[in-house]
């Protein structure tokens, strides 16, 4: 299929990505090695299943059981994970569109975390509820389910606000916010034939041997990372915050924890920064926002219930 069929309903109901992705490099590469799989069996694959990506402070934190037993009250199960590596370079890729509006301290911050030492765990999941019951692919689901790392909730309602997340920077995990997004972002995250391993993973069949793989890669990549409670140290204070029209100023502060060797540990100093940044506001606007649905007030405009089953049923 041409890239642009891979971008019509019900992968993305948004225009802006139907713009943007044709243009992609990431996207266009997914989209080839997609052509070369059977076209009914990956249009089904998109539509029921997604991956959720735990991120170092998951693993530190312990953060990624709690989440899946979460994700299965929801009716989304594991088939598989990889252990992913994502640098400073990989991180501005994956989020490429939404990152340019970001603070510098802010993405600094995220730097830290990215890079602290373990890596992320990629994990596969199957939606099944499935787009038939929902009227959402699993990604969208997922999407809207994860909850926003800036307006947090405090009641649980959303997967961050159950996992008790209260930084931004500090967010335990990442999901694709729809089919053309997990398209690309396979993409970014993964190289050569761990992209077909991937897709292989979300092809798959549920199966207890499966959830039981990911929740030893779970334990193995927590037992070889000690614990953090994701707090200030006891005794210590949080350094005051310079005036938010100090952008350069609060840069500085984080570039010198980020390169402190000789003083507090590194999650220590990770929390510090977190908190620095918090509520930092945007410094612009995304060139990608998330797609028309109903998260952040973000109205969808209503399809034919084709454009769903097509692909999914």
């Amino acid at each position: 299929m041409a890239v642009q069929e891979w971008l019509r309903a019900p992968f993305t109901h948004d225009p802006v990505r139907r713009r943007t992705y044709p243009d992609d490099v990431y996207f266009r590469e997914m989209a080839a090695l997609l052509d070369g799989r059977d076209a009914d069996e990956t249009e089904r694959t998109l539509g029921r299943t997604t991956f959720v990506m735990f991120k170092p402070d998951a693993v530190v934190g312990r953060r990624i059981e709690p989440a899946l037993d979460l994700l299965a009250g929801h009716g989304f199960v594991p088939l598989g994970a990889l252990e992913v590596r994502v640098d400073a370079r990989v991180c501005r890729e994956l989020w490429r569109y939404q990152i340019n509006a970001a603070p510098l301290a802010v993405i600094r911050a995220v730097d830290m975390i990215l890079e602290s030492g373990p890596p992320c765990l990629f994990v596969a999941l199957r939606d099944t509820r499935g787009p038939e019951r929902t009227g959402m692919t699993a990604a969208e689901r997922l999407g809207e389910l994860k909850g926003s790392s800036k307006n947090r909730d405090t009641g649980g309602a959303s997967l961050r606000g159950a996992l008790g997340c209260e930084l931004m920077c500090l967010n335990f995990l990442h999901a694709p916010d729809d089919p053309a997004d997990l398209i690309r972002e396979v993409g970014v995250l993964l190289s050569g034939r761990r992209r077909d391993e991937a897709f292989a993973m979300l092809a798959g069949e549920p199966s207890s041997e499966r959830t039981a793989g990911v929740v030893a890669a779970a334990r193995r990549l927590c037992a070889a990372h000690p614990a953090h409670s994701l707090a200030p140290a006891p005794g210590s204070e949080l350094p005051p915050l310079p005036p938010v029209a100090d952008p350069a100023g609060l840069l500085a502060r984080v570039d010198e924890l980020a390169g402190d060797d000789g003083g507090l540990p590194l999650w220590d100093r990770i929390v510090i920064a977190a908190h620095l940044v918090d509520g930092l506001p945007s410094e612009g606007t995304a060139l990608i926002g998330p797609p028309p649905g109903t998260r952040l007030n973000h109205p969808r405009t209503p399809e034919p219930a084709k454009a769903v089953t097509a692909a999914t049923a």
